[in-house]
């Protein structure tokens, strides 16, 4: 962390991204650091591959977040945040590669690979919220309403509401001391939560009619296609929790789901979560990405048929020797 200091004190302009499918941590850690960095007398800007999903959009200066570089502005540092390597901030790393300027890494994925040229990587933190908070600390800079609200979106989504493992002691300490700004949990969640479309909905009920758990009742998997989208005219950005109802089911030990891009046909993106001591950020590696030990994804390339095969058989491989 205070190398991380350090650099931001030494660099004047910013450019600020994150991961590609924007979500609450990725987003409000932007935006908090925007606002640490501009209270500094600096600049920053936030330029990101994908656009703010609706349901962040509440988010104070979320309309700021662009995905090009505003025309005139020069940049002599980069800050990425929860982001496990370059490649992951799409449109933007070569944005970074042709810019050769100093990059800053803050990141709490186990599987980070310590890109920058300064690196702050701490896989037991709950979030890159909680990072930027402890940063905020550290430089003894005061919090406004606004950036605790971001701040407490970021920890609140990359908990899970709380309740994965990542929460301890110190979460909740956060938590509490961002809730004293006069933010209101109720209104938070239903805007991050419960703001779905009548479509949003259809395409949920047609994810789960593909639910399929393998004989063991530990693996279960869901399909989300592009088919599914174009038939319910829904909001692709909602179907972030999905996952979480194959997740429920009460023996499985490792769920999936299945995502064709709506972009890039011919890409599948394969999010895993995990119960008990299964380890999804070693699967989610094996077909070259990363994330947490419950929580990982990588993207692969074929027909939605031939990954589902080969991701599955592995998740079997590594799921074998924890039944006996």
């Amino acid at each position: 962390m205070q190398a991380v200091i350090q650099a931001i004190k030494r660099h004047k302009r910013f450019l600020i991204t994150a991961h590609v499918n924007l979500e609450g941590d990725s987003l409000g850690s932007e935006l908090a650091a925007k606002e640490l960095i501009e209270g500094l007398g600096k600049e920053a800007v936030i330029v990101d591959s994908d656009a703010v999903p609706d349901h962040y959009k509440f988010l104070p200066k979320a309309d700021q977040v662009t995905d090009t570089v505003p025309k005139g502005f020069t940049f002599d540092a980069v800050l990425v945040v929860d982001c496990p390597n370059l490649k992951r901030t799409g449109s933007v790393a070569a944005i970074i590669k042709a810019a050769k300027v100093p990059v800053i890494n803050i990141d709490h994925h186990v599987s980070n690979e310590k890109f920058g040229d300064v690196n702050w990587v701490e896989p037991d933190a709950s979030s890159a919220g909680e990072m930027i908070f402890r940063l905020y600390k550290a430089m003894g800079r005061k919090m406004t309403k606004e950036v605790a609200l971001s701040l407490y979106v970021a920890i609140l989504t990359d908990t899970g509401s709380f309740n994965y493992d990542n929460t301890t002691a110190v979460t909740h300490e956060i938590t509490g001391e961002l809730l004293a700004y006069g933010l209101a949990p109720a209104l938070v969640s239903e805007r991050v939560y419960e703001q779905r479309s009548i479509k949003d909905v259809r395409l949920l009920s047609l994810v789960l009619g593909t639910l399929a758990v393998n004989k063991d009742g530990d693996i279960a998997s869901l399909e989300l296609t592009r088919d599914m989208v174009e038939k319910t005219g829904a909001d692709i950005t909602k179907a972030e929790g999905f996952i979480n109802y194959a997740r429920s089911l009460d023996k499985v030990k490792v769920a999936v789901l299945f995502k064709e891009e709506m972009e890039n046909k011919g890409e599948i993106k394969v999010s895993f979560r995990s119960k008990g001591s299964a380890d999804v950020n070693a699967i989610a590696a094996v077909f070259g990405g990363g994330g947490h030990v419950k929580a990982s994804g990588c993207v692969v390339k074929g027909t939605l048929a031939e990954m589902k095969k080969k991701v599955l058989a592995k998740i079997e491989e590594k799921l074998r020797y924890s039944r006996k």
